[in-house]
């Protein structure tokens, strides 16, 4: 009689640690996501937080809740490894930020330059010295900083199993935002009383020359420039055989370009050939490094957009080809794509709302057929809102990268191009003499 109670404690015991591991096992394992997201947000919490480090701390436990927040699936995993060429003057800035928190929250090897700048090397692959080389020499994971698409030197210091993306913007839209931005007129010197320099430059755009050139290679800010990002070469520019057979390759070599003008659409197509999550392409704002200036909205007769597609025929091409590829790309999705999209949408507007608010600790995003729940701390807000020098020097340190170091001669094609142009007018006269 004296062993049963003593037995019956040992029972009790061994029952409650049986109950304890399921207890964890369900919670760490289970499919309900409100039972894993407890966890996650246990681990969010800030404990022994030292005052000279908070911030870091408090981010990597925030990681903690982002990985918490992530599933996986057996025949859908996470592609780690890309390249995102950040064409210039294309939405690229309003895109970028998701691409910095993932490889943060991931802790990817990032392609940085030794002065942790906003470019690695323009229009130039970068040379031994001038960016930061990983331990051991392996090669990196990620790259999302300013760097013309050189297919050679990519491959050389990125996994076989990179995945290449790029965004590109409506031709003519991305001419006015160049036009605007680089001061082209004042540096071709237009000079109109009775007309605006974007229409008198659209009267003759091969008079003025704008093609500069910089450490021997040549590029234009008013032709073909998205193309020229992507690897293109100026001198090819009429050769419209030769083109079409290069654009084509691209296509190849791209997971996917996104087509600004379908932002929503491409991003979800991103996820979904990525296996990303909801979370992962969330942005926190609709446009960044936006600018208005007088001939913004300015929309050319037919006569000036015919002019322009002469000029820049290589970059219609491009854009039509892409396009085109992202439509296609998309009609070979399951069926409920564009559900997906609104959905996205629907999530976007909670989420920026949210964070505009300045209410509540956090947001429960429902579960759908696309996304597991997440509740959001109100502290992603702030990732939201991080822009790109933050992204890189939160990477640096992550990553252990050794003392910055001076930029140099830094390549700054806006405020030197009436430079870059003379540096191209005076080779053509060169060679014409030679």
């Amino acid at each position: 009689m004296r062993k049963d109670p003593f037995v019956a404690f040992f029972g009790l015991l061994a029952f409650g640690g049986v109950a304890i591991l399921a207890y964890f096992s369900d919670v760490g394992f289970t499919g309900d996501s409100s039972k894993t997201l407890t966890l996650g947000r246990r681990l969010y919490v800030p404990v022994n937080v030292d005052p000279v480090n908070r911030e870091d701390q408090i981010e990597d436990n925030h990681s903690a809740l982002v990985d918490s927040q992530k599933q996986s699936s057996k025949d859908c995993i996470p592609k780690k490894h890309f390249v995102w060429i950040k064409v210039h003057k294309a939405g690229s800035q309003t895109t970028t930020p998701l691409f910095e928190r993932f490889a943060f929250n991931n802790h990817l090897k990032v392609l940085l330059g030794v002065h942790n700048g906003p470019s690695i090397s323009w229009p130039l692959p970068p040379k031994e010295g001038k960016y930061v080389q990983t331990k051991g020499g392996e090669p990196f994971d990620s790259l999302y900083s300013h760097s013309r698409y050189n297919k050679t030197w990519m491959e050389a210091h990125f996994p076989d199993d990179t995945a290449y993306l790029a965004i590109v913007k409506e031709p003519f839209k991305h001419f006015k935002s160049c036009f605007h931005y680089y001061g082209v007129s004042r540096k071709v010197g237009i000079k109109s009383k009775d007309k605006s320099p974007l229409r008198k430059f659209l009267e003759d755009p091969w008079r003025y020359k704008t093609e500069a050139m910089s450490q021997g290679i040549r590029w234009d800010k008013t032709r073909n420039a998205q193309l020229f990002d992507l690897g293109f070469p100026m001198e090819k520019s009429d050769d419209m055989e030769w083109t079409e057979k290069y654009i084509a390759q691209l296509d190849r070599d791209f997971l996917i370009v996104i087509i600004l003008e379908y932002h929503d659409e491409s991003l979800i197509l991103l996820k979904r050939l990525m296996c990303w999550t909801l979370y992962d392409i969330l942005l926190g704002s609709a446009s960044r490094n936006s600018r208005d200036y007088g001939y913004k909205y300015y929309k050319p007769t037919p006569e000036e957009e015919e002019t322009y597609r002469k000029y820049a025929a290589a970059e219609y091409a491009m854009y039509q080809r892409f396009n085109q590829s992202l439509w296609e790309k998309i009609s070979q999705q399951s069926p409920d794509f564009f559900q997906e999209v609104d959905n996205y949408r629907k999530v976007t507007t909670q989420v920026r709302e949210f964070c505009q608010g300045g209410k509540g600790k956090g947001l429960v995003v429902a579960g759908t057929p696309w996304n597991k729940e997440y509740r959001l701390p109100r502290g992603f807000c702030t990732d939201l809102k991080t822009n790109d020098p933050r992204w890189r020097s939160k990477s640096w340190r992550q990553l252990g990268y050794p003392p910055r170091r001076p930029p140099g001669d830094f390549f700054n094609a806006r405020v030197y191009l009436g430079k870059f142009l003379q540096a191209a007018r005076n080779d053509s006269a060169e060679r014409e003499h030679s």
